[in-house]
């Protein structure tokens, strides 16, 4: 059963989401139409996904998602909005979004949405190809990788330098974890839809643009480490 915690004010949207999801069978769907309360559900729930409208009173969508990515880094979280404006939509990924959906939609269409979520988490990186070089990449414990400056842990999500560590997100981490593993091979933009994304239809030029350009900031630290854009194609990630 997938616990889904569906944030939604407007009470005839959240009645069908609610009522679709579970009929489509294997949800188990709290709704709220307050995000205060959506927020304690959140910790009470404790869901497999989160659902969230962008325009709420009291608290957007996108306060949301940051009070709840500062609880839990790893829950994959879902958009739904009607804004088509690419600024938000960047915002909304920059600060922990792992997808977005376009209103109005169906329940089979977020059921959809939310397998491609799932079955990339579930999977991890278990079939990312390794086409590791070992001067580069080396494995210093288990799980963890060193390149540069740099020891990643791709299992915990985490990042680490001489000087800090990040807890990433789902999203960043098998992003990072597919490009440390084919250093100084191109990565093409399918290769990631399918490894991080679960196929090319969920994945959007946008939110990859976002999380690449949050992964170099993150590899800043180290100027021997480069992630190349093949225009049109896919990236490089090498170490000089």
């Amino acid at each position: 059963m997938t616990k889904v915690l569906l944030v939604e004010d407007d009470d005839i949207l959240g009645f069908i989401i609610k009522e679709g999801m579970e009929i489509i069978g294997d949800y188990d769907v709290y709704w709220s139409s307050d995000p205060q309360d959506g927020l304690l559900a959140f910790e009470a729930f404790q869901p497999d996904v989160v659902v969230s409208d962008i325009e709420m009173p009291g608290m957007t969508g996108l306060e949301l998602v940051k009070l709840i990515r500062e609880k839990d880094s790893n829950v994959p979280i879902i958009l739904e909005t009607g804004i088509s404006s690419s600024k938000i939509i960047m915002e909304a990924y920059s600060i922990g979004i792992d997808n977005y959906i376009k209103k109005p939609f169906l329940p089979a269409e977020l059921d959809a949405y939310i397998q491609g979520l799932l079955r990339r988490v579930n999977n991890n990186t278990s079939n990312i190809p390794k086409t590791e070089k070992k001067a580069k990449v080396q494995k210093t414990a288990e799980d963890v990788v060193q390149f540069g400056c740099y020891q990643f842990n791709a299992k915990q999500q985490l990042l680490q330098s001489d000087k800090k560590i990040w807890e990433l997100s789902v999203t960043e981490s098998l992003l990072l974890d597919l490009l440390v593993k084919n250093i100084g091979n191109l990565v093409t933009k399918e290769v990631i839809a399918e490894g991080v994304w679960g196929g090319t239809k969920y994945m959007n030029a946008q939110s990859l643009d976002v999380f690449i350009h949050n992964i170099r900031k993150y590899l800043s630290e180290d100027i021997s480490i480069k992630i190349k854009t093949v225009r049109s194609v896919g990236y490089v990630m090498d170490i000089f």
